[in-house]
């Protein structure tokens, strides 16, 4: 009988995404804002809740996929035996997730008879994402790499801007590329200690494992100073207000977690600064951003 492990399933909402839910939502908020003023607090609640319930769902699916490979759970599978914590962590995770897809779909459904077909891509880009991670995004070192800023920063401002005013702006999608930046580099640089565990899982062939640390960097780079550049020049060209340049106050802390990447490599995880500093920079970027939209 299954013990359902309620502890195990809270462990599977990553705070760091769950932070970089809450700044997306924040972005998409902060477009509308600019671009209309006016922003319906119940609409708001429903973005929110919907992007909060697609978090939930992924990150347990993620966990029911990461789990379900671990030794504990293998060992003598075909008789339906081997530690049972496992088997009840696993299934736990399983069971969590579809609830939470089942809730999604009717977050779905409700916003569609709400607003229209055109949120539908975005749950429907999204729901591909989901349900693809196991049997194709985890399995592709690129897909893997573009997946995170993808499904966070783009899907989810994307999202709440259509939910709270019934269309996408040209703002959003501009803006939406910085974080995505963001997050890539974050599941990159959170990824290199997980190489080892990434080479005895068939199934698996994330970025570091695939190019190497030494690539990963490179990308690592480009990705954080793409970020900044794109920041700079949108405020040149006059598309964001200058104060919007304070976004770019956390922007050392990627480029010290990408030293720390150089120095440590896969070790990193051993050296926790860097990977806090990553996150910082991945979810203040965004906010002040975001802050600067609307104080303009």
């Amino acid at each position: 009988m299954l013990a359902f492990r309620f502890k195990a399933v809270l462990q599977t909402i990553n705070l760091s995404y769950l932070l970089l839910t809450i700044v997306c939502i924040f972005l998409g908020f902060s477009a509308v804002i600019a671009n209309h003023g006016d922003v319906n607090g119940y609409l708001l609640i429903a973005a929110c809740i919907a992007a909060f319930v697609g978090h939930f769902s992924l990150c347990t699916f993620h966990e029911y996929s990461d789990l379900k490979h671990t030794w504990a759970f293998k060992v003598n599978r075909d008789k339906h035996v081997g530690h049972p914590r496992a088997r009840d962590q696993v299934n736990s995770a399983f069971l969590a997730g579809l609830v939470a897809l089942i809730v999604s779909l009717l977050c779905g459904l409700f916003l569609v008879v709400k607003f229209g077909l055109g949120i539908l891509p975005v749950g429907v880009i999204g729901l591909m994402i989901l349900l693809s991670y196991s049997s194709v995004i985890k399995k592709h070192p690129i897909y893997s790499l573009l997946a995170p800023g993808f499904g966070f920063a783009l899907l989810i401002a994307l999202g709440t801007e259509y939910v709270l005013v019934g269309q996408y702006t040209q703002l959003v999608w501009v803006i939406a590329i910085i974080p995505f930046f963001l997050v890539n580099n974050l599941w990159l640089l959170n990824n290199y200690g997980d190489i080892k565990a990434s080479a005895d899982d068939n199934d698996s062939e994330d970025f570091p494992m695939a190019y190497g640390i030494k690539v990963s960097n490179y990308v690592y780079a480009v990705f954080a100073t793409l970020a900044t550049l794109i920041i700079i020049t949108y405020v040149v060209i006059g598309y964001l207000p200058v104060l919007s340049l304070i976004a770019l106050i956390p922007m050392p802390l990627a480029f010290y977690a990408l030293y720390g990447g150089i120095k440590f490599g896969q070790n990193i995880t051993q050296q926790p600064k860097f990977l806090r500093s990553n996150l910082i920079a991945t979810v203040a970027t965004p906010a002040l951003l975001g802050l600067t939209l609307i104080l303009d």
